[in-house]
């Protein structure tokens, strides 16, 4: 039995008679003045707000610029010959590590997006005090991620427990590499892009499957084999959407596809293959309502149960880096990848060739860098929209249970999706006849 004199009576306002809601002793807001880490909710700065937001979605076109143009006009101007080893070997680690940093910042963004729109649909502030509205809290969720903890309970199976959320980040991390941003701004313009995308989608299965099973543990193995049963079916309709497209645009080269949308993005007469990408996309990374996997109301956390620390923040990272590359995905595949939206005649084929032409210095003098980042813009921007798209999704919609999940899959997206591959050779065979 409680001991009732623990427990205040509440009070009633003598002007409104309303009860008076007690102030929680654990919730007070600094007001201090021209305080560095904390803001007060109830006197938001909009400027130092905007200041804040722009520093963090400023970087990923920085980083893009550097990535793409910066560093090898910096290289030839150091003397070092484009295709030598000394160009291609620091390219190569350098690009790595600037593609590490835009990825990790893609994905600090997307959490922080995802907390205030949340937040907003559930009538709550979302983070407020780390930084101007509580833009730079992400920053310092990664921090601390960085200096926790790595632990790992007794009874895993080490090597796998540690190999598995490497395995997932890296499938994701490696999208990264064929995805074209901008003519010219792609690190690898393979001629077999459709097919690597669909193939390294699929090592994430395995590496949440691993990590279910390696920690010994009921919920985490339950969330293994779901999240292996479910990227596994929508993996199918998913990479015979993306087929489709190839089909329709005569080859499975990502900067080809986008070339052919100067005119008519795909998302038009490839509308069934566009509908089918948006909702296996959805589950591929397993968000709600395909968020069974995970499940917190059922498996605590699911095939992540009892990762922490940096362990832990891979699979979180790779979460939110997929929250943005399968929207990017999206972009170039149907929505016209780079290209401007209502104005077909600023894609001019004349531009293109002069950015992929020129060469370092040269680029910035005739102005192709800042039509090439012009581009990225544009394609940074469409990406931002299919993750809002996924986003608003994610607040709104319930759970599905796993047999729904399943028959949607397997009862009916397949089926569409092998429809549109039909209607994708049909329009092929009359676009070449």
């Amino acid at each position: 039995m409680a001991d009732s004199s623990k427990f205040r009576p509440l009070r009633v306002s003598p002007k409104t008679g309303a009860i008076e809601i007690p102030v929680d002793r654990h919730f007070r807001v600094d007001i201090r003045q021209n305080a560095i880490y904390n803001s007060n909710p109830k006197r938001s700065g909009v400027l130092a707000a905007v200041l804040g937001y722009t520093a963090l979605f400023g970087l990923a076109p920085v980083l893009l610029g550097v990535m793409f143009q910066a560093m090898p006009a910096l290289l030839i101007a150091l003397h070092a010959e484009s295709g030598s080893f000394w160009y291609i070997a620091v390219m190569g680690v350098v690009g790595c590590v600037l593609a590490f940093l835009f990825i990790a910042v893609v994905a600090l963004i997307n959490i922080l997006m995802l907390r205030k729109y949340l937040g907003k649909i559930q009538n709550r502030f979302g983070p407020l005090h780390n930084g101007p509205s509580g833009a730079f809290q992400t920053v310092f969720d990664a921090l601390k991620l960085v200096t926790k903890e790595d632990f790992a309970p007794a009874g895993v199976e080490k090597s796998i427990f540690t190999i598995a959320p490497v395995m997932v980040f890296v499938a994701t991390f490696v999208l990264l590499a064929v995805v074209p941003f901008a003519p010219g701004w792609v690190f690898s313009n393979s001629e077999v892009g459709a097919l690597f995308i669909i193939a390294a989608g699929t090592v994430t299965s395995y590496g949440t499957l691993l990590a279910g099973w390696s920690m010994n543990n009921k919920f985490g193995l339950l969330g293994g084999l779901r999240a292996a049963a479910q990227l596994v079916s929508y993996e199918v309709p998913l990479s015979i959407a993306l087929l489709s497209v190839a089909v329709f645009s005569g080859s499975i080269n990502l900067t080809a596809i986008v070339d052919s949308q100067n005119r008519l993005w795909n998302f038009i007469p490839m509308f069934i293959p566009f509908v089918i990408y948006l909702v296996a996309g959805l589950a591929e990374i397993k968000m709600t309502p395909f968020d069974l996997p995970e499940a917190e109301s059922e498996l605590v956390a699911g095939y992540n149960t009892e990762y922490s620390g940096m362990r832990f923040g891979f699979f979180f990272v790779a979460e939110f880096a997929e929250l943005f590359l399968l929207p990017a995905i999206l972009v170039v595949f149907f929505l016209g990848g780079w290209h401007a939206p209502v104005i077909p005649w600023f894609n001019d084929a004349r531009h293109i060739e002069l950015v992929i032409r020129n060469e370092a210095w040269p680029a910035f003098a005739t102005g192709g860098f800042l039509l090439n980042l012009q581009y990225s813009l544009w394609f940074l921007l469409k990406s931002a929209l299919g993750v809002y798209f996924y986003m608003w999704i994610r607040g709104t919609l319930p759970r599905f249970r796993d047999d729904q999940l399943m028959e949607l899959c397997w009862k009916y997206l397949i089926p569409l999706s092998i429809a549109g591959l039909v209607i994708a050779v049909i329009f092929r065979l009359i676009r070449i006849g």
